[in-house]
């Protein structure tokens, strides 16, 4: 009897050691290079980037159908989304506005005199046909003027359906949001 047990309890580790999942991947948004803009630019504090609810949890999101989201637990975010957003799109801005100090309007370092960036994305994953859509509405604050709030959609095809595709596509999106950023930053008369 004890026999019959002890080999029935190994079968049973065994099946549950079949049993459990791959640890998930996990991805991260990167910076991407673009053209740096000659002309003046403010100091530049960039608040955190608000990202839309359904987007903020640790798995990447899918559209299914217009209607249907799909997420994968194997496939996940580094870190939480709006922080990554945030960072990334803070080293595209530097890249882009090399005279001017991009800092992070949370952060004990931000630059007195500094013009104050927000920005909401209101989505930022691919439809139903592979298509990474970003809509973002954002806008600047000189001093006590707060511009107008813009909003600005950018879609981006990756390479191929594959979450590294999808993932650098969603980096490229983030780059083309910060090129319009940037020139915005640096318009005539944006200095002060």
């Amino acid at each position: 009897m004890t026999r019959r047990r002890l080999l029935l309890g190994m079968a049973l580790a065994a099946l549950a050691a079949c049993s459990t999942s791959p640890p998930p991947t996990l991805y991260t948004l990167a910076p991407r290079p673009g053209t740096a803009i000659g002309r003046p630019a403010p100091a530049v504090a960039l608040r955190t980037v608000e990202i839309a609810k359904y987007l903020d949890r640790p798995q990447i999101v899918r559209h299914r159908s217009e209607y249907e989201f799909t997420v994968s637990d194997l496939e996940r975010w580094g870190e939480g989304l709006a922080d990554m957003a945030t960072r990334v799109l803070a080293a595209d801005l530097a890249q882009r506005l090399p005279a001017s100090a991009i800092t992070l309007a949370a952060s004990p370092v931000t630059a007195s005199g500094a013009a104050t960036l927000a920005v909401d994305v209101a989505r930022f994953d691919p439809d139903p046909d592979g298509t990474v859509v970003l809509v973002a509405r954002w806008g600047i604050r000189r001093g006590e003027r707060f511009g107008a709030v813009q909003l600005t959609r950018i879609e981006v095809k990756p390479a191929s359906h594959t979450t590294a595709d999808l993932v650098a596509a969603m980096s490229d999106a983030l780059a083309r949001l910060s090129d319009i950023l940037a020139q915005a930053l640096a318009a005539p008369g944006s200095a002060g």
